[in-house]
Order: C-alpha cells, then sequence, then structure tokens
C-alpha cells in the first residue's frame, strides 16, 4: 500500500514537471541583453532609461512575451571600448552609447559620421540617418565590417567648444588655444583646422586639466558638461554646432541576422518608438542645461550665419582631404547628396 502510494506520488510528480517543462517551453522567453554605462532611475538624467523602458515594453507587447530585455547599466559589463568588443563577438546583444569611433575601430568607414558641420540640425541628420536610404546603407557596411549593426543614430544635441581665456565668435579667435580633444584623429584635425591646438586627456582627467590650465578649452553637448560641472572651470561656450553628439544603439548583426521577418520588424520598430521617446527628453533637457551654465556664469554665445560659415570653410577643405583617405570620395559625396536631400 505504502509503495502504491509513492508510485503514485513519483508519477504524479513526473507529470507535473513535464506540464510545467512543456509550459516553460511553449512561452520560452529570449533574453536580449543590454548594456550602457550610464544611470538608470531618472527621465532627464539618464535618458537610456527611458530607452530601455520603452523598448522592452514594445519589445515583450509586440512578441507576446517570446523577447525581454535584461539591462547591464553603469557599465557594469565594461567600459564603452570593451563593450563595443563585446557587441561585435555576441556577448552582449545590443548597446547603447557606442559612438562612430568605437565602431571606426573595426570598420573605419564609420567615421564619417563624424565629420565636423556636416548636418545643419539634428532634424536633417534624423532624416538622413534614421529615415533615408543612407542611414540604412551604413548600417548595412559597418554590420559587415564590424559584427555590429546600427539600429538608431541618437541625433540628439550638438557638441559645442568652450574656453576659460576669450570668447570665441570665429575660428580667429580660437588661434593658440589648448583644446581638449577624444583620441579621434578626425577631431583633432578638426581643432588644428580651426588654429588651435588639440589635446587629448582622458575624460577623467578633464576637469583638472581645465581647472589648472593644462587645456583652456574643451568641446561637448551641454548636458555632457554638466556630467562633471565643467562650467565650473569654463568661463565661455559659443554654440557653433560643430558635430553632433550622436550615440548609437547596437546589435549584434548574427543575433539581428537569426531573427524571422516578423521579429526583426518588431526590433526596428521598438526601436525607432523608443528613439522617439529619448530623443523628446534630450532636446527638453538642452534648454534646461543651457540655463543651468548661463546661471553659473559662463557667457554663452550663438555666431551669426556669417560667422558660422567661416567655422565651415576653415574646415571644409582639410577633413574632406583627410576623410577621403580614409573612407573614399564617393561615401562623403553620397552623404552630402543625402543631407541637401533632407533639406528641401
Amino acid at each position: 500500500m505504502n509503495i502504491t502510494r509513492k508510485l503514485r506520488h513519483v508519477t504524479l510528480a513526473a507529470t507535473v514537471g513535464l506540464s510545467a517543462l512543456f509550459s516553460i517551453s511553449a512561452h520560452a522567453q529570449t533574453i536580449v541583453k543590454f548594456a550602457h554605462v550610464d544611470g538608470e532611475g531618472d527621465l532627464l538624467d539618464n535618458p537610456y532609461w527611458t530607452f530601455t523602458e520603452v523598448f522592452d515594453n514594445i519589445l515583450q507587447t509586440q512578441s507576446g512575451g517570446r523577447f525581454k530585455l535584461e539591462v547591464y547599466p553603469n557599465g557594469q559589463l565594461g567600459d564603452l571600448e570593451s563593450l563595443a568588443e563585446q557587441n561585435s563577438i555576441g556577448l552582449v546583444d545590443m548597446v547603447g552609447g557606442l559612438n562612430a569611433g568605437h565602431l571606426a575601430a573595426y570598420y573605419p568607414p564609420a567615421q564619417i559620421l563624424e565629420m565636423p558641420y556636416t548636418f545643419p540640425t539634428t532634424e536633417v541628420a534624423r532624416k538622413v540617418l534614421n529615415e533615408g536610404p543612407f542611414g540604412k546603407k551604413l548600417s548595412d557596411m559597418i554590420a559587415e565590417g564590424s559584427g555590429v549593426r546600427v539600429l538608431s543614430y541618437l541625433t540628439g544635441a550638438f557638441r559645442n567648444f568652450s574656453n576659460s581665456v576669450r570668447p570665441i565668435h570665429t575660428p580667429e579667435d580660437m588661434k593658440g588655444l589648448k583644446i581638449r580633444t577624444q583620441t579621434v584623429p578626425l577631431h583633432m584635425e578638426m581643432v588644428k583646422a580651426l588654429g588651435a591646438s588639440p589635446t587629448p586627456i582622458a575624460w577623467a582627467e578633464l576637469y583638472s586639466a581645465l581647472q589648472t590650465g593644462v587645456v583652456d578649452g574643451q568641446e561637448n553637448a551641454p548636458y555632457t558638461m554638466l556630467l562633471t560641472n565643467l562650467q565650473e572651470v569654463q568661463k565661455y561656450y559659443t554654440l557653433d554646432h560643430h558635430l553632433i553628439n550622436m550615440p548609437l544603439i547596437t546589435i549584434n548583426d548574427d543575433f539581428y541576422q537569426g531573427l524571422s521577418a516578423e521579429d526583426k520588424v518588431i526590433f526596428d520598430t521598438a526601436t525607432a518608438k523608443a528613439t522617439f521617446a529619448m530623443l523628446g527628453i534630450i532636446a527638453a533637457k538642452e534648454s534646461q542645461d543651457l540655463k543651468v551654465i548661463r546661471d553659473a556664469g559662463v557667457e554663452i554665445y550663438q555666431p551669426t550665419p556669417a560667422e558660422f560659415q567661416k567655422f565651415v570653410d576653415a574646415t571644409k577643405e582639410p577633413i574632406r582631404a583627410f576623410m577621403e583617405e580614409k573612407v573614399g570620395a564617393q561615401l562623403i559625396d553620397e552623404l552630402e547628396a543625402a543631407v541637401k536631400e533632407a533639406q528641401k
């Protein structure tokens, strides 16, 4: 009797276990690992939190729960250079925050996104890169060359020059200034073309370098300046709009190509809607950030159209020559044509 009862219990347990297993299989989720180096939980201070919240909600809803985002914020899986490598080999499925410089290490033509004074507005950049054929073609090229596909170009805020010596109205005012740059050759060529001395300095050391006069100025978007309170050690900020601060949403291309056509549409749709939400917050934040910078005593200057053209003219030929060696004339011509078309 006891043996019979035990057998019944074993059979029942096995049946329940198998039922649970079949249930899990029927509703199995694919976990999508998404990593970035920003924080979370605050819409204005951490726009990537907005992106991941919107993206995951749409992804789960439209896939019927077959996909779920697993987010690793605050650099938990490494810095951006490390995340670029992990994304390329598939250790991380998606990354938020890589830029053209990171991808250029694997596929040099990606740095075309860093050409100064290319996009007159963020709206034009959005049309060219996220809506037009050029952005799709470039994403395909980057995927083939690096193993990483760009799902979205986050055409956020413009980068501008700041310094502690004098107001900058034209390139003439930049002569003799030591401007901190990233270790990106194209950025250094731009600063040289404008008459200043490019000085690569690590981000973590920038505040001290500005405070002690190792460098006179730097170039970043307003919200980036505020991340480490650079407004405390700068006096002048010129809205020359030389580059768009353009972080990317990337996905491992093998992962993406392994999706069904239907699931690719789901990922693309979730990306587009999450991008819209994130860029809206960045745009709202920019005016607030400029006010914080101004209230800190920094003089903000908007160049006139004639003054702005002097920045464009000073960089056009040397940057074109530099970039033709890196990416070829055809790709540059295609980008310039796409920009003109987007302005119509």
